[in-house]
């Protein structure tokens, strides 16, 4: 079974969404992009007026600021997640209508959160919201988005502290290297994905999950469907023991059930 995260007193880790109101977009220029990531350093890495640290609200160990919506991995402190997301909503807001001279909400009213507590679904996060601009079709490198804290895990380890996110990942003996990787390259240490006794998993965690099943020399095809088809049948075959189903094996590899079963069929003789 997955291994338990251990997660910082007294709660734990969430994946927030916030999401505009509608819809809507929610940073219309440069200027508030980093507004908010201004915000997100004071909740993360709060100073006083003197430039002294003070104690953190939250953790955050990635964030990805898109247009009509925001993805954070982070970590509860002090007080609950739901305040330090109404901090955060409420900063920017009355940034946004200041500056724009509008008035009324700007998210939509109930922010989306879901608990992470096992190795799996943290290591799954940690890499898909870095790639959410890929998948948006924004861009095809995640290094070539601006506004994630992608660019943080590429700063040498002495400058990383000026940033946001905390890399002390919660993880028994995985190092800083290895998490690195996990965020730049995909490396995963197949140790840290266990093979899960359930009947699905979401297609998020699907298509994350046949990623780090790719063999390092082909990580640099940006579409699975255009992987050759040897590969594929070592993904289709891999990817049953973690939970994920025929119709997203299907979808992401652009192979059919036939071509999965005959694969079995080879790895059984």
């Amino acid at each position: 079974m997955p291994r338990k995260l251990r997660v910082p007193s007294p709660s734990g880790i969430y994946h927030v969404m916030l999401r505009g109101i509608n819809r809507d977009d929610i940073f219309l220029d440069d200027i508030d992009f980093m507004k908010m990531e201004k915000i997100l350093r004071s909740l993360a890495k709060p100073v006083d007026e003197n430039g002294n640290s003070k104690p953190p609200l939250c953790k955050i160990f990635a964030y990805c600021l898109m247009t009509n919506h925001i993805h954070l991995l982070i970590a509860e402190l002090d007080e609950p997640i739901s305040d330090t997301v109404k901090r955060l909503g409420v900063a920017y807001v009355s940034y946004f209508n200041k500056r724009r001279k509008r008035s009324g909400p700007l998210f939509e009213g109930r922010f989306r959160s879901e608990p992470v507590d096992d190795t799996n679904y943290f290591i799954t996060l940690l890499h898909y919201i870095h790639y959410n601009p890929v998948k948006a079709g924004m861009v095809k490198k995640p290094g070539w988005y601006q506004w994630s804290s992608w660019h943080e895990y590429e700063l040498p380890e002495k400058t990383y502290e000026r940033g946001i996110c905390e890399q002390t990942i919660p993880f028994e003996n995985l190092t800083r290297t290895q998490v690195k990787d996990i965020v730049l390259e995909a490396k995963v240490p197949m140790s840290f994905i266990s093979p899960v006794d359930i009947e699905r998993v979401d297609d998020t965690e699907a298509e994350i999950i046949m990623r780090l099943l790719v063999p390092e020399e082909f990580r640099d095809i940006e579409n699975m469907k255009d992987l050759p088809k040897v590969v594929k049948l070592t993904i289709s075959t891999k990817a049953k023991e973690y939970g994920v189903t025929y119709s997203q094996i299907i979808n992401h590899l652009g192979v059919t059930k036939h071509f999965i079963q005959k694969g079995k069929l080879k790895t059984i003789k």
